[in-house]
Formats: structure tokens, sequence, C-alpha cells
């Protein structure tokens, strides 16, 4: 591939926007930092330099550039996160280089799903006039439909079959979709005659459907959703997060509701900071996905026992997992979307306003659970958090909140559990003290372009004791020049191996300015000569009379000396 379009298209995609189109971002210094998504994340571990057009987990260890985020969060090849940056930027690939690979399965099944969303979209205005009636008699707007993209999908059997074969697409792919069945050999439309919602990952990409009757009792259930497949994994996706994140982020808060039409009242009310959980029950995986966005949770669920219920399960599962959960409670005879309907956005915001935390809320709410329960149940959510000072402070709610002692509180929760081990880090920085010269050369090095030139010829790979460092440096040896290490980015594109890779952006995100590259060399260089002389000695220790190695020895303890020299004036200036 064309090193030169690669770096064009690096150039047109800054590493924060791209980062910004998947998660938030917020300035810390010069760098930026976020909720890592590349493991389970509580405190903002993410952090992108925009100078040098990186990023590092100082938790996990994944870093790289922007080619490697996309990479790694959207599962991609090389070439196909390529291909995504350059659609962006909307940079032209050559057809030399679109043909060097094919397009992945995951690729034409997203394609197939885009297809059959603008298919459905399309006869909803077009053939879906009993559906646009049935929206209007629930008060939603035809700009909503729009912006939701939702749609229609027609009674017949083989609309969107016969619709995505003659746009090319292969039969054995729509037989993966999810989007047919399979009736005696032949392939049938799975939705037929139903309002379509489009649900779509948290990036945008349409992943799955959800489908509704429009008359009651009708074949097939209210609602079905397209089954498993490999773009979709119930449970795992939020329904309305990709138009929402912003706003979500913004707020600091995410309202949560059940149901596509609770999202959608809110989504049309205002209430810009929802989402909905797809009409199942809460997920950790949902709940995860929602701590990259937001500190709070707003439980929005039925008024009714069993909407209570889920709410309280939803608000300790949140809570659990870092999220401040409250409960914003209904009347007992509506759900988020005629509550709005019948008393106006205004009275919600009221209630939300009014909510109580989950802990609050079971604590003061009329129970037939004793309260020794209700406080297990909580503890429970507790003691899976892994900040212990999170931990205290909501033990100290529970104490106040049940009116009983902190310690009684404190007492239970140690008794009964050790607190969460830390889960094993998948990366360590290497702690060498005895290597710390290494270690300082290379990141003093990576930091100019006249200092790294002047460590590759006059170092070589020996004189690097540490074998990670070693190994770095007969990487920097072969593929850095002096554009390289002024575009730091540059270097992490062919690194195959991930550790060195994370190492080389641990480095590259270090500062140490108060430090001199020359003393430091001369440092390293010293440490190599004190192990040459030592190795000289046992060899003049076997051989006493060999004049050549007593000259050698002698040789090498001049060029020590002057070194010593020079790192001492270095020391003392």
């Amino acid at each position: 591939m064309d090193r030169n379009l690669i770096e064009q298209v690096r150039h047109a995609n800054d590493i924060v926007n791209v980062i910004q189109g998947y998660l938030p971002l917020k300035r810390a210094g010069a760098n930026w930092r976020g909720i890592c998504p590349f493991h389970q994340d509580t405190n903002p571990s993410l952090n992108v330099n925009p100078a040098r057009q990186i990023f590092k987990c100082f938790a996990c260890g994944k870093a790289g550039n922007v080619f490697t985020f996309v990479q790694e969060y959207e599962k991609l090849t090389f070439f196909e996160a390529f291909k995504k940056l350059a659609a962006r930027a909307g940079i032209a690939i050559p057809d030399s280089d679109r043909t060097k690979t094919v397009s992945t399965k995951r690729d034409q099944l997203l394609q197939i799903y885009t297809t059959a969303r603008d298919f459905y979209c399309e006869n909803l205005f077009k053939h879906g006039q009993k559906v646009l009636d049935y929206l209007q008699k629930r008060s939603f707007s035809p700009e909503t439909a729009k912006s939701l993209e939702l749609g229609y999908s027609l009674a017949s059997e083989k609309s969107l079959l016969n619709h995505l074969l003659k746009e090319g697409h292969s039969v054995s792919l729509l037989k993966e979709s999810g989007l047919f069945g399979n009736y005696s050999g032949n392939l049938v439309d799975f939705f037929r005659g139903r309002l379509m919602f489009p649900i779509h990952s948290n990036i945008g990409e349409v992943i799955a459907f959800g489908g509704r009757v429009l008359e009651e009792g009708a074949p097939g259930g209210k609602y079905v959703n397209t089954a498993g497949t490999e773009l979709y994994t119930k449970g795992h996706e939020l329904y309305g997060l990709f138009k929402t994140k912003y706003e979500i982020s913004k707020a600091g808060s995410v309202l949560i509701s059940e149901g596509y039409f609770d999202f959608l009242r809110l989504y049309e009310a205002g209430f810009l900071n929802s989402v909905a959980s797809l009409g199942t029950a809460l997920t950790e995986d949902q709940v995860w996905l929602l701590t990259r966005y937001a500190p709070r949770a707003h439980l929005l669920y039925d008024g009714d026992a069993a909407g209570v219920q889920s709410a309280v399960r939803a608000a300790l599962l949140c809570l659990s997992k870092g999220l401040e959960a409250f409960i914003v409670e209904l009347p007992e005879e509506h759900d988020p979307d005629s509550f709005i309907l019948e008393e106006g956005p205004e009275a919600l915001r009221e209630r939300i306003a009014a909510s109580r935390s989950v802990i609050s809320f079971l604590a003061e709410t009329p129970s037939k659970t004793p309260a020794g329960e209700r406080i297990d149940t909580i503890l429970d959510a507790v003691r899976a958090l892994r900040d212990p000072v999170r931990r205290e402070l909501l033990a100290r709610e529970i104490a106040e909140s049940f009116g009983i002692s902190a310690r009684a509180v404190f007492s239970k929760l140690r008794r009964t559990t050790a607190p969460p081990e830390e889960p094993a880090r998948l990366y360590t920085v290497p702690v060498l003290e005895e290597n710390a010269e290494e270690r300082h050369l290379l990141i003093l090095a990576l930091q100019s372009a006249d200092s790294f030139n002047l460590l590759a010829e006059t170092l070589t790979p020996d004189y690097f004791v540490n074998r990670s460092y070693r190994e770095l440096f007969k990487y920097l040896a072969a593929h850095a020049d002096r554009e390289a290490i002024e575009e730091p980015a540059r270097l992490l594109d062919n690194i195959e191996n991930k550790d060195l890779r994370d190492l080389l952006a641990d480095f590259l995100f270090a500062d140490l300015q108060e430090m001199s590259f020359s003393d430091v060399l001369n440092q390293v260089q010293m440490r190599k000569l004190q192990r040459d002389m030592l190795e000289l000695d046992r060899k003049i220790q076997a051989e006493p009379d060999n004049l050549s190695l007593l000259e050698e020895k002698k040789k090498l303890s001049q060029a020590f000396n002057r070194l010593t020299k020079k790192v001492v004036r270095g020391l003392l200036t």
C-alpha cells in the first residue's frame, strides 16, 4: 500500500476527533482522557495525545495510533480501518489498492442491513400510510420517524429478499443475516407488515431490527427482533445510543427506559440523554457501555409493581458497575410514554429532579421485605465495586438511609466478603531500576530526531540489558527515520508484536524534559563498559599472562574514567 496515501489518510483524521466519534473525551492538560473501551474501565484510563496523534490506556496497556484504535474498536484489519478512515475524510482509494483485499463477511452483512434499512424507510413513506396513521394516532411526528430511521416492512413474503437479490447480495449471506426465514428450502422475509425499528451500534452501524405489528392479536407476537448474528448479540446494545451519546456525555447522566416507544417519546419530548434497553432486562454489557459516557443513571420504567421491581434491579446493577443510580417514580398507571402525553415534559423533569438514589428508595419505600434483607441486597452491589473509596461512601449512605450505625454496615461489609481483588492487569510497565538508564535513554531519543540519530550511530543492541528495551531499540533502528521520530504515530503502524507496540506507546507518552540526553547516553555507555570490564577480568583470571587482555583492560579503564568524569560533570551542572 502506498505509504504516502497512508500518511494522507492519517493526517486527515485527527485522533481526538476520531475517538470522540466513539466515546467522550475530556481535556486533561496537554492530553485528552476518557473511559477505555478495551476493558471494564471505571475511572478514565484512556489517554490521547493530540501532538503525537497516539492513544494509550494506562490500565490495560492498549495503545497505538488512529488506525490502531479503529482496528481494535471495530475488530477490523489494518486495511479495513484504513478504508473506513479514508471514507471518513473523503479520500478516494486507487483501484490498485482497492483490489488488494476483498470485503469481509462483516462488511457485507453491514451492507445488507444498511440496504434493508433504506428499503424499509422508503416503504414507510411510499407504501406505509397505515403505519404513518398509527404513529400519528400515538402522537409521533413524521420528523421523529425520519430522524430515528423508522420504516415499514411490506406484507409480501419476498419483497426485501427480491430487493436485496437485485442489489447483488449473495444468497448464502442473506441466509446468515437473520432477516429471512427458511421454509421448505425457500427464503421468505422474516419481518412482514410491521413498523420497523433499526437497531444501531453505538457508532451508528445498522446491526439489527425490531418490528411491531400494527394490529393487536396479529400472528407472530407484538414485537419480534433479529436473532443473534455476527453483527448483533442481544443484550450488548442500547436502542438510541448512537443518537444520544453526545447529549448523555454533555449532561453527565443517562435516562434509561425499557422499550422503543418510551425512547421515541422521550426523544421527541427533548430528553436527548436517553436510551432504551430493547425491551429486555438491563445487562452488564449494556451498563459497561454506558459507563463510557456518563457517571449517573436515572431508571425510568413503568410505574406498576413489575416496573418498579425491574427499575430497582437495573439500578443495583448500575451501582455495582460504578454508576450513581436513581429511581424515577411514575404513577402506577403510567409508563414514560403515557406520562409525557398526559402530564407533559415539564412534569417528567420534576420527577427526574425528585428522583431518589436506589439506596434511599429501598430504605424509604414501604416494603414487606425486612430492612436487613434490603441492606444485604444493596451490599451485594457495593461489594462488586473495585474502588474502595466509592464502597466506603456508599456504606455510609446505607447507614444514613436506614438509620443504623456506619460501624454496623462496615462490619457486615467486611465480615461477609473480602474486598474484591483488582483484575489482573493486561499490561505492566517494566519496572527494572537497574535498567532505568536504558529506559530513560529510549524515551529521550524518541523526543528528538537528532538525539535518536546519535543514539543509532553510537550504540548497538548489546548496550541494552533489558530484553524488551533491546528489542525496541532494534525495531527503531530498522524503521525509524527523522520524519518518523518527528511524527511518531507512524512508528506504530508496522509493529506486529503488541507488547512492543504498547511499550513504544508508553515511552512516547513519557516526559523526561528535566533529563539530559547526552548525560543518560554516557551513563548507558558507562554501564556497558562496566559489564565488559567484569567479563574481561574473568578472562584475565583464566589467562593471567595474556598481555593482549591486559592491554584491552587498560584501554577499557581509560574509557571508563573519561566517561565517569563526563557523567559527574553532567550531574553537577
